[in-house]
């Protein structure tokens, strides 16, 4: 990419809680591929998720600024929450691009996500709009699995100065695989952990864990909070 242009990372998801592996995960986008910007995406309603209750978007948004609070570089947009509809990735994508024309987006995505994206929407044109990193799952050797439909090629060297996989997509955009450590750790587990009334301590920042204490979020109407 042109050193005199900006990087620009787009990191999205539901974020219902933030937790550890998101904040670690962007720390390490940061660090390893240097762009001077991460922005969080809390989804306004993920359109892979139609059925699943999310969170008031208030609170998501509240939980992941807490979290980030004073990490250089790393910020939270409210762009999808602000748009009505489902939060489809391609509109985020053009709505940065006329935002920022100078800017070179990088698309961050989960690989099990990735492994689905020929059925989300116009996902052609989205392959197509900006580069991709893939981030690890735990137990995955960094090697993508490909999405159906989709042909990816494998090429050397990247642009990147970090330790990984580099891959060719359809149209000439590059999707990067890097060498990242992984925590283990699932919103779902910790929203079930706050409705059973077991600790969440190293689950979530300590701030997210205070907002959800103090917002009483996760547990079901009716339901005690253990001590």
């Amino acid at each position: 990419m042109d050193s005199q242009r900006t990087t620009v990372a787009l990191f999205g998801g539901t974020f219902d809680p933030f937790h550890n592996g998101h904040l670690r995960m962007a720390v390490e986008v940061m660090e390893a591929l240097g762009p001077p910007r991460v922005v969080l995406l809390p989804a306004h309603h993920p359109p892979h998720k139609p059925r699943q209750p999310v969170s008031d978007a208030r609170h998501r948004i509240a939980m992941t600024e807490a979290a980030v609070a004073g990490l250089p570089g790393i910020e939270v947009s409210d762009r999808e929450i602000r748009r009505e509809g489902p939060s489809y990735s391609l509109l985020t994508v053009l709505e940065f691009r006329r935002a920022e024309p100078s800017a070179d987006l990088v698309f961050v995505v989960g690989a099990d996500a990735f492994a689905e994206v020929s059925a989300w929407h116009r996902y052609e044109e989205l392959l197509a709009a900006c580069d991709f990193v893939l981030l690890p799952r735990p137990g995955t050797d960094g090697v993508p699995r490909p999405p159906s439909g989709i042909r990816i090629e494998k090429e050397e060297p990247h642009c990147y100065s970090w330790k990984g996989n580099s891959f060719r997509l359809p149209g000439g955009r590059r999707l990067f695989c890097p060498s990242l450590p992984t925590l283990d750790i699932s919103s779902r587990a910790i929203r079930e952990k706050v409705r059973t009334g077991k600790c969440i301590r190293g689950l979530v920042p300590q701030e997210v864990e205070r907002y959800i204490r103090e917002h009483g979020l996760y547990i079901d109407p009716g339901e005690e909070t253990r001590p």
